[in-house]
């Protein structure tokens, strides 16, 4: 009877370690997680497959058009949401009228969006020379406006799902706009030219944002109704703390942003133009790793603004989800990153490589980063936020151009990373002198 005794305890440690971790995976924080990266990889492989088949479609010449308007559409949707999906996810938890809170949400961002879109097309002549034929066709001018619209009312759509532990409401979007949007480039080719590209991203938004705004959006706002609605939400600083976070967003990504074009800027043969296309091509490999801390500290953010969670313990969960996946991320990146990056070309293979390992080994400083930049959200205390990041955007630029004629683009990887080194100290000291206000033990 002892020896059996001493058999079932010994059992029972693992299998109460397994029950735990089938709770776990149960909890908001994993499945808002798990959405958020299928989403991620649903969106970028049917933006492949578009591309490619527009490629395969169209003369390069414009293929290349129409992927720079895509871009900077893209970048004016993101810059005309005005930081409001960080404050829908922060304020609709605790917010009794959700239906008002979203639609004053939507209407601004729109309005923000629309204008930003106008005023890129009228400047056109001035700072994109090359594009000054959306001007003279209305089809396109029109698609183009309409898309910057489009897109960032999508981004608010999409946080509110996320807001609403319900990420995976996104991911149904994301799958209509990238299924539809798919044939028809091969469909209008012939007959529309240039025209059928934005006519395929723009129709394929449309429904996208039926489906996300009329479909989905009511079964988590109750008593909203797709009307144009002016009500100031009750949340009064909504509008400050998504400005403060919006400036910070667009600061924390300049690094990785920019650096390709300091590397283009610099002289051969540490820098120039071959070199900033290898060091793009390691980034962007290396970017679908840190898309693993995005997920799940946004999931974070979101279970920090409900006033019911435990912030300390879903910041473990968060932590360790995350490094299960960045440590298969960073050995692949290891075992195949010169395999990875030979899809580019045989050059990148080469010059690429260590780039792309200093990056992936560079991602548990990201996480480390995510992890107090999402604390701080969830207290309210955006503007230290920002000049933390700020300081540590500037210092990675710095010792790019101080690096780079030592080492090349892998200089510039390192530059990046050891920005991330100095930003989480000093995180960790702002947390040292405020403590965890705002936030649930």
């Amino acid at each position: 009877m002892a020896l059996r005794a001493r058999m079932v305890e010994g059992l029972s440690l693992p299998t109460g370690s397994l029950a735990r971790l089938r709770s776990s995976l149960r909890t908001s924080l994993f499945r808002n997680s798990f959405f958020l990266l299928l989403s991620s990889a649903f969106g970028s492989g049917l933006g492949f497959l578009f591309w490619l088949a527009v490629a395969q479609s169209y003369p390069a010449a414009d293929v290349g058009r129409a992927a720079t308007v895509f871009g900077v559409v893209l970048f004016l949707a993101g810059a005309g949401s005005l930081g409001l999906p960080y404050g829908i996810i922060r304020f609709l938890p605790s917010e009794a009228d959700k239906a008002s809170l979203v639609k004053a949400a939507l209407v601004a961002s729109g309005v923000a969006s629309g204008i930003l879109g106008l005023l890129f097309l009228m400047g056109l002549s001035l700072w994109s020379p090359p594009l000054a034929f959306l001007q003279s066709d209305p089809a396109l001018a029109a698609a183009c406006v309409l898309s910057v619209v489009g897109f960032a009312l999508g981004i608010v759509l999409d946080a509110t799902f996320v807001a609403s532990r319900r990420a995976g409401f996104g991911t149904i979007r994301t799958v209509t706009f990238g299924a539809t949007r798919l044939p028809i480039p091969l469909l209008l080719a012939g007959s529309f030219g240039i025209l059928g590209v934005f006519l395929a991203w723009s129709a394929a938004l449309f429904v996208s944002l039926i489906v996300g705004a009329f479909v989905l959006l009511p079964r988590v706002a109750t008593g909203y109704r797709a009307l144009p609605s002016a009500e100031a939400p009750r949340a009064k600083g909504i509008f400050r703390y998504s400005l403060w976070n919006h400036a910070t967003a667009i600061t924390a990504a300049i690094p990785l942003s920019l650096l390709p074009l300091v590397i283009l800027n610099s002289p051969e043969p540490a820098g120039g133009a071959e070199a900033s296309a290898f060091f793009f091509a390691a980034a962007a490999i290396g970017g679908l790793i840190y898309v693993v801390p995005y997920a799940f500290t946004t999931s974070l953010f979101v279970e920090g603004s409900h006033p019911e969670a435990s912030f300390a313990r879903d910041t473990r969960h968060a932590i360790g989800f995350s490094v299960a996946f960045l440590v298969t991320g960073v050995l692949v990146a290891l075992a195949l990153g010169r395999w990875i990056l030979r899809f580019f070309g045989p050059a990148y293979s080469g010059a690429g490589y260590e780039s792309l390992v200093i990056l992936a080994l560079a991602s548990p400083l990201v996480l480390a980063n995510n992890v107090f930049m999402t604390r701080l959200r969830v207290s309210k205390r955006v503007r230290p936020l920002f000049v933390i990041v700020a300081a540590t955007s500037a210092a990675s630029i710095v010792l790019a151009y101080a690096f780079l004629p030592m080492w090349g683009i892998a200089g510039a990887a390192a530059a990046f990373g050891l920005g991330q080194a100095f930003t989480a100290p000093l995180f960790a000291l702002e947390t040292k002198l405020n403590g965890s206000k705002g936030t649930t033990s």
